[in-house]
């Protein structure tokens, strides 16, 4: 079957037509697996104040033609160093976290389960809630998700919304599709 695309390709549905008298419901459904989403989180975002910093000072430098930069100013090429050199620190600091979907059920149960214990505040147990569906990197508990969350939390929130597209959006994968090597260039007509 073929159904258009977004920019005038065309894409073909490959899989196989279902016999419904040799389909094995149970075996797929045995075989179903969770949704399970990645996050990239950094431990290092202060460093976005110095890649402004430098980007703003680079902008500056190419205006100055070279005879009128002075001995101690520096060159765009000196600064564009520098960006690289903090884009390494900043790569270097990133930890991928794996999430993965847990029913109304399970969260439930953990909800309950802190009840039982007292724990009521509701911003507590959602931290135990994601810490439950964090499966990569082991150990990354409510505990430590509250301390990530009081030096960044857009970070929490961003794991927060990735558990909630794991618990509950239908699975979806998106993949950019190229003609040739054209860098997703449209095709002449």
């Amino acid at each position: 079957m073929m159904t258009e695309g977004t920019d005038d390709t065309f894409v073909t549905d490959e899989s196989p037509d279902l016999d419904p008298a040799s389909f094995d419901l149970d075996a797929w459904i045995g075989g179903a697996t969770a949704t399970i989403r990645a996050v990239t989180l950094y431990q290092r975002p202060d460093l976005i104040a110095e890649v402004d910093r430098l980007k703003e000072e680079l902008r500056i430098a190419e205006t100055i033609g070279d005879e009128d930069r002075g001995m101690n100013d520096p060159t765009p090429d000196g600064i564009r160093q520098q960006l690289t050199e903090v884009a390494r620190q900043w790569e270097s600091s990133r930890l991928t976290v794996k999430i993965e979907g847990r029913s109304d059920e399970a969260r439930e149960k953990i909800a309950k389960r802190l009840k039982k214990q007292g724990v009521t505040d509701e911003e507590t147990v959602v931290l135990h809630q994601l810490a439950d569906a964090i499966i990569e990197p082991k150990g990354l508990t409510a505990e430590k998700l509250r301390k990530l969350q009081e030096v960044s939390e857009p970070q929490v929130k961003l794991l927060l919304v990735s558990a909630a597209y794991a618990n509950g959006q239908p699975p979806r994968v998106d993949v950019p599709f190229s003609n040739g090597s054209s860098g997703g260039r449209k095709r002449d007509r």
